[in-house]
C-alpha cells in the first residue's frame, strides 16, 4: 500500500459512533486512548460543497471547520465582522443586530456581486451546489455497484436474483421428474443358494402407479 503524503498536512483523522449521549459527553472532554496515545475528540459535523460557513461566509464548511475564526466576514455585507454582529448605521432604524434591512448595501464576500452571500444568484452559490450534487449522484452510483458486487458474491451458483433456481435449473428438474414418472419399479428379489440347487427368483418389472 502506497501512502501520498499531502503537503502541509500533519495528521489525519478517523470517525467512530459511540452509544448514548453520556458516553459521547465523555469522550469528548476527556479524549480516547489508542495504542498508549491519548487523541482530542471533537463532535462530526458532515459538510459537503454546499456547506454554508457563519463564520467565514464562505462555501464548502461550517463554523467548526473555519480556518479563519479571526477573520469572520458578513454575509450581508462582506465586512470584516460577524454576521451576526452586523448593524445599521442609520438612525432610527429598526432592524436588530444581524439582520438585513433597505439601509443595508448588499455584497457578496465569494464573488463580490451586489448581493448577500447566500442569494441564489450568486455563481458562487450556484456552483457549490452543482459540485455537491454531481458528488452525491457519484456517491449512489458507487454504493449501487457495491451492493450489487456483494448481492452477486452471496448467490449460489443457477440462482436468479430473487434466490430461486436459474430458468436452465427449474428446466432441467423438470424433465428430471417427467423421465422419473414413465419409468417402471424394479423390484429385485434374492438369490438363495441350497444344497445341490439354486434358485433364482431373477428380477421383476412392476409399472408404477400414478395416483
Amino acid at each position: 500500500m502506497q501512502i501520498k503524503k499531502v503537503e502541509g498536512k500533519k495528521a489525519s483523522s478517523v470517525v467512530f459512533a459511540v452509544k448514548g449521549s453520556k458516553m459521547a459527553e465523555n469522550v469528548l472532554k476527556g479524549g480516547l486512548r489508542a495504542a498508549g496515545v491519548k487523541y482530542d475528540v471533537e463532535k462530526f459535523v458532515n459538510a459537503g460543497p454546499d456547506s454554508f460557513c457563519g463564520v467565514c461566509s464562505r462555501w464548502g464548511h461550517v463554523d467548526v471547520k473555519c480556518g479563519s475564526l479571526k477573520m469572520p466576514a458578513c454575509m450581508l455585507c462582506a465586512g470584516r465582522h460577524s454576521t451576526k454582529d452586523h448593524k445599521c448605521n442609520v438612525v432610527g432604524c429598526k432592524a436588530n443586530a444581524g439582520q438585513n434591512c433597505a439601509h443595508n448595501v448588499d455584497k457578496c464576500v465569494n464573488c463580490k456581486g451586489n448581493h448577500i452571500a447566500k442569494a441564489n444568484c450568486c455563481v458562487k452559490k450556484q456552483e457549490a451546489i452543482k459540485v455537491a450534487r454531481e458528488e452525491r449522484r457519484t456517491w449512489k452510483e458507487r454504493e449501487g455497484e457495491r451492493r450489487n458486487v456483494t448481492t452477486d458474491q452471496q448467490k449460489e451458483p443457477g440462482q436468479t436474483e430473487d434466490g430461486g433456481p436459474s430458468t436452465a435449473e427449474a428446466e432441467k428438474k423438470a424433465q428430471d421428474d417427467e423421465q422419473n414418472d414413465k419409468e417402471p419399479e424394479v423390484q429385485v428379489a434374492a438369490t438363495q443358494e441350497t444344497e445341490g440347487e439354486s434358485s433364482n427368483a431373477g428380477t421383476q418389472e412392476t409399472p408404477m402407479k400414478s395416483w
